[in-house]
């Protein structure tokens, strides 16, 4: 909603609403496709840049998040993920060409908001809040300079304009706990 609402400031939308088109379910993980797809089709230029497999996922729901994520936390994702719809958005996304499947870098970050994109990372929050542990969590990042990186964090606490050195984004981004490295680059379509 922070990217709509800074693109577009006049959206609005109901948080019911905003969790069908993003494909959240009470007591499920949230995948970025839905919410990747409604965007590309409601006037949005994106691109997502993670090392899914989305064909796999696709082609073998399940059995290629257990492969790619490993036993242990592939059971987890499998129980708190509606598999059918994640396949079915897959194929989606395979078929629309807005995913590139390698693993993003602070480069492609910077690069993407030279061109006006808006960028969303999922980190580890505690990492990113020099604690102990592991708390899965979203950020957009607005802007860098020779230091670091610049970004909204919806919290809690909020923080616009939080700033986090290159070093210290990227141990938060790249967490070990984290499955996958991921970034998604959104923009108007002009």
């Amino acid at each position: 909603m922070m990217i709509i609402k800074h693109f577009k400031p006049d959206f609005e939308m109901d948080w019911d609403e905003f969790s069908e088109v993003t494909g959240f379910e009470e007591g499920k993980g949230t995948w970025a496709s839905a919410g990747i797809l409604w965007m590309a089709a409601n006037g949005f230029r994106v691109k997502h840049i993670c090392d899914v497999d989305y064909q796999a996922l696709a082609d073998k729901g399940a059995d290629y998040i257990i492969e790619y994520a490993g036993a242990e936390t592939g059971k987890w994702m499998v129980e708190h993920t509606n598999v059918p719809a994640e396949r079915t958005r897959a194929k989606k996304l395979v078929e629309s060409g807005l995913a590139e499947k390698r693993i993003p870098t602070i480069d492609d970050i910077r690069l993407l908001l030279d061109k006006g994109y808006l960028v969303r990372v999922g980190v580890n929050s505690r990492r990113l809040n020099n604690q102990d542990g592991f708390f899965g969590h979203a950020v957009v990042i607005i802007g860098y300079d020779k230091n670091g990186l610049v970004f909204h964090d919806p919290g809690p606490p909020s923080e616009k304009a939080r700033k986090a050195s290159y070093k210290d984004f990227e141990a938060a981004w790249a967490d070990p706990n984290e499955t996958t490295k991921e970034l998604d680059a959104i923009k108007l379509k002009t």
